[in-house]
C-alpha cells in the first residue's frame, strides 16, 4: 500500500499543477513580494491587538494602511499568480481525494471544507 502512496505522490508532484504552485511559491521570496506580505502581517498584528483590547487610538489608521496593503496586494502579479496556482492545485488533490475515496463509505464527506 505505502509503495501506491509513494508512487501518487510522485505523480502528483510531476503534474503541471504542483510545478506551476512550487514556481509561484518561489517567486513569492522575491524582496518586494516578502516586503508587502511581511507590511501587510505587521500591519494586521498591530490591528488585531487594538481590535482585541478595545485600543480606538490609531485603530482606523492601521485599519486603513491595511486596506490600502491588501488592494496593492491583491494587484501584484506574484501574489495573484501564487493564488491562482494554489486553487489549480487543490482543485487536482480535491480530485485525486474523490478518485481515492469514493468507494469506502457513505459516510465519510470527503469534500472540500468551505467558510
Amino acid at each position: 500500500m505505502y509503495e501506491k502512496i509513494d508512487a501518487l505522490i510522485e505523480a502528483i508532484m510531476k503534474t503541471d499543477e504542483f510545478i506551476r504552485y512550487q514556481e509561484a511559491v518561489s517567486q513569492l521570496y522575491q524582496s518586494q513580494t516578502m516586503a508587502l506580505l511581511s507590511r501587510y502581517q505587521t500591519l494586521m498584528e498591530d490591528y488585531l491587538k487594538m481590535r482585541d483590547y478595545s485600543v480606538d487610538v490609531g485603530q482606523a489608521e492601521v485599519k486603513k494602511q491595511l486596506q490600502e496593503v491588501y488592494q496593492e496586494m491583491n494587484q501584484h502579479s506574484d501574489i495573484q499568480n501564487y493564488y491562482h496556482s494554489y486553487h489549480q492545485l487543490n482543485d487536482l488533490l480535491e480530485e485525486v481525494t474523490q478518485v481515492v475515496f469514493q468507494d469506502i463509505s457513505c459516510d465519510l464527506k470527503i469534500e472540500r471544507y468551505q467558510l
